[in-house]
């Protein structure tokens, strides 16, 4: 049986997601394409967001739609977050600059592209 849309469940994902990525309202607006006022609607619950907008959202706050709309209780990175040494290898990216950034992304796609 399909889940109902429930909005508060949204509203409620959205907020502890940009709250756990140390994310103000007006962060996550300017990353997500979206206004301030917008954010904080869908987080009050007035403001029901289009699918294009949600999955900008999600993509921000690094979850899926699913988790967002609660149709799952695992984010697509939280069971990866568990792991200590993944823990320790996303604060050490973080700190990066965007070109150091940019060549770990390519020696990823690089060793991707090694297992097709």
């Amino acid at each position: 049986m399909m889940k109902e849309f429930n909005k508060e469940i949204l509203r409620q994902r959205i907020t502890l997601a940009r709250e756990g990525k140390n994310l103000n309202q007006a962060q996550l607006a300017g990353k997500s394409g979206v206004t301030p006022a917008a954010i904080s609607q869908i987080e009050k619950g007035t403001r029901t967001p289009t699918i294009p907008v949600l999955q900008r959202i999600a993509s921000v706050l690094n979850v899926s739609i699913d988790y967002l709309l609660g149709k799952t209780d695992e984010s697509e990175l939280g069971a990866l977050l568990h792991d200590q040494d993944i823990r320790t290898f996303f604060r050490g990216f973080q700190s990066l600059n965007s070109e150091d950034k940019e060549t770990i992304e390519k020696m990823v796609d690089f060793f991707k592209s090694k297992k097709k």
